[in-house]
């Protein structure tokens, strides 16, 4: 039996994103790396997630507390038990505002390195060469990778060295 484990000495804060989380993958002992990502995620009371974006799909599932979602120029109350979406390349963040944690879960899927992955496993699987994403007409126009983060905030690793590291 595999567990998975999220409590208060599993996070690790996450200086550049001023949050504390715990990725889920990799989990070596349980699960290969899967083309998604995921994590546990807390942002402390009063404190508002470091805004970025990426070129992944993202969804939020808010499990404690609420505060005010933020996606582009739109903001929104959330609360538990609700669920946001963000498409790629939209600046965001999460802001706290109330008196006790605010917990979500998060999955990402769809990043150029997933597609990379996932395009080289299936290469591999039926003996062929890749010829990449240049070649494939749905993705020509695609972005190779992930853009440069804006003046003044980090850029989003996409392999942490301590794997209890998380990207919100």
């Amino acid at each position: 039996m595999h567990i998975f484990t999220a409590h208060e000495d599993d996070m690790v804060f996450e200086e550049p994103y001023n949050v504390s989380g715990r990725r889920i993958f990799p989990w070596p002992e349980a699960v290969e790396e899967p083309n998604w990502g995921g994590a546990w995620v807390d942002v402390a009371p009063g404190a508002t997630s470091t805004p970025h974006d990426h070129d992944e799909n993202e969804m939020f599932f808010i499990v404690e507390g609420s505060g005010v979602m933020r996606i582009g120029d739109e903001t929104r109350r959330v609360r538990a038990g609700e669920t946001v979406f963000i498409t790629p390349f939209q600046d965001h963040d999460l802001t706290n505002d109330g008196d006790v944690r605010l917990r979500f879960v998060t999955i990402w899927w769809g990043g150029s390195d997933a597609v990379a992955r996932d395009r080289a496993k299936w290469a591999a699987e039926f003996g062929i060469t890749d010829p990449g994403p240049a070649a494939d007409p749905a993705t020509a126009a695609a972005p190779a990778g992930r853009p440069a983060a804006p003046a003044g905030s980090p850029a989003v690793p996409s392999a942490p060295a301590d794997p209890r590291q998380v990207v919100a």
